[in-house]
């Protein structure tokens, strides 16, 4: 074995750092996902049926802010509720009545 091939090469380990970087943001990210989620079923379950029908309103609109496709499933899936339900909120006469 040459001396050159025993001493770690430059890029591999920059490689290996890059990766492990990644993989540390990557958990990171699904924690505050997990308590993101957390939070807004519990805004959800405090609030009453008007205040339900605006708070979904209010997240639907900020997720097809980012990205207009499948807005109301990934409001869905935060609040645990079925896309059905995502559509009776937003189209419900208690959110119509109160100014939307």
């Amino acid at each position: 074995m040459t001396k050159r091939n025993a001493v770690t090469d430059p890029l591999e380990n920059m490689m290996s750092i890059m990766l492990e970087s990644f993989r540390a943001t990557t958990a990171e990210i699904q924690v505050m996902k997990a308590q993101q989620k957390g939070q807004a079923i519990a805004i959800y379950n405090g609030m009453t049926g008007g205040g339900k029908s605006r708070y979904v309103s209010k997240l639907v609109e900020i997720e097809a802010a980012q990205e207009p496709r499948g807005a109301q499933s990934r409001v869905a899936d935060m609040l645990d509720l079925s896309e059905g339900r995502i559509s009776q909120l937003l189209t419900s006469e208690k959110n119509r009545k109160n100014g939307r």
